[in-house]
């Protein structure tokens, strides 16, 4: 699977036991990465560390984006070599 070149929004939502991600790229096109974490922190740092290792770094904190903390979002951009 390829990632985009350019920055991305990474969103993780969480319906029972299941956490899902869904990438979104500047153009808008998304999609869908495995994620083995049960839980949300977990899967927050699962999908952290992959994006870092696939050569992009976080930008800010991820984000709670609705009341019940069952859906986030934080935005990465491409790692300057």
């Amino acid at each position: 699977m390829s990632l985009p070149n350019g920055p991305i929004e990474v969103w993780l939502r969480q319906r029972n036991m299941e956490v899902s991600c869904t990438v979104v790229a500047e153009d808008e096109t998304t999609q869908n990465l495995d994620v083995d974490s049960l839980s949300m922190r977990g899967a927050e740092r699962e999908m952290t560390g992959w994006l870092i290792s696939q050569g992009y770094k976080p930008v800010g904190r991820w984000q709670t984006e609705d009341d019940g903390g069952q859906e986030v979002s934080r935005r990465f951009v491409p790692a300057k070599g």
